[in-house]
């Protein structure tokens, strides 16, 4: 009888075993995108912080593991001094700052007319959809080279139509000068532009059309309906569109490097391209490194804080 029990058990507890083993996550699956995480992130992230408390450079690449340790020297540089051709991170920095939160400045109001407009049915709302979205597909380097030529001392098209108005002469010099800066944020102003239309046409889309109709209902004109519903119906979405546009901006490379070249002016000097300079025309890796990470450090500090008001929004509701 005894033995009876033992065999009608032992398949049961098999079976037990089997599904504990079916439903148990196959993380053994994800190794292989976690070693390429390490080897392609991880790695060069902690060889880089390495190497920022290095004097690595052109002389010292050959042995760089052995290269002289400097500790916070390149750091305490980075905001003193500039390189040899370029200006110092802290002068950057406050060209990124200026270039990001004034291009998002501009953008964002043409973005969000752009949306109002097509937002409600018309026809041809699908052309002008789609020819809104032509400055943001076209690849940056062909908005860049675009801009440098239309930018070009005496003969662009820009100084040609500011001289024929009588509103600046025609060596106004674009790309060279104080005016470079303005030329950047011109052309990312043009490109970017439409990022901020999209994210707001996707946040009208969920608003319902019964809130304008009481609205309506209830006398309120388009402009109270506007700060009333649309604007703090959009609120969340705005929000994160703002904080990722002011990120690539400041993240912004290839703009400011096709249409200045390097060294740039100091006007233009943004702080991802002086970091280019600085690793990669002066063979200073270690100024570059403690560059590279203070730029790093600098983005986090906006998401942080966006992520926090994420959470403090959701206790709240």
């Amino acid at each position: 009888m005894e033995n009876a029990d033992v065999t009608k058990l032992a398949p049961a507890k098999s079976r037990s075993n089997e599904r504990h083993v079916r439903n148990r996550p196959p993380y053994w699956m994800v190794i292989p995108a976690v070693v390429l995480l390490i080897l392609i992130v991880v790695a060069p992230f902690l060889v880089s912080i390495y190497t920022s408390f290095t004097k690595l450079d052109q002389y010292t690449i050959a042995n760089w593991t052995h290269a002289p340790f400097v500790g916070l020297k390149n750091y305490i540089s980075a905001f003193r001094q500039g390189n040899a051709i370029g200006a110092s991170a802290l002068q950057s920095l406050w060209v990124s700052v200026a270039f990001s939160v004034l291009t998002t400045v501009c953008i964002t109001p043409i973005g969000i007319v752009a949306a109002l407009l097509v937002n409600k049915p018309f026809r041809g709302r699908a052309l002008v959809r789609a020819l809104f979205l032509l400055p943001y597909v076209m690849p940056i380097f062909v908005n860049a080279i675009t801009w440098r030529l239309l930018f070009m001392n005496g003969w662009g098209l820009i100084d040609r139509v500011l001289s024929a108005l009588h509103l600046a002469s025609k060596n106004t010099y674009w790309l060279i000068g104080p005016h470079s800066f303005w030329a950047m944020v011109i052309a990312d102003v043009w490109s970017s532009w439409p990022f901020i239309y999209l994210m707001v046409l996707a946040g009208l889309q969920g608003i319902p059309g019964d809130l304008y109709e009481s609205a309506h209902m209830d006398g309120a004109s388009p402009t109270r309906s506007f700060f009333s519903i649309t604007l703090p119906m959009l609120r969340p979405i705005l929000g994160l569109a703002l904080l990722l546009s002011t990120l690539n901006h400041f993240n912004n490379f290839t703009l400011p490097f096709i249409m200045f070249g390097t060294p740039p002016s100091p006007q233009a000097d943004v702080l991802p391209l002086n970091v280019y300079v600085t690793s990669f025309q002066t063979f200073n890796f270690g100024l570059g490194a403690a560059m590279s990470l203070i730029t790093l450090v600098l983005m986090l500090i906006p998401a942080f804080f966006y992520i926090r008001m994420l959470r403090l929004g959701e206790d709240v509701s």
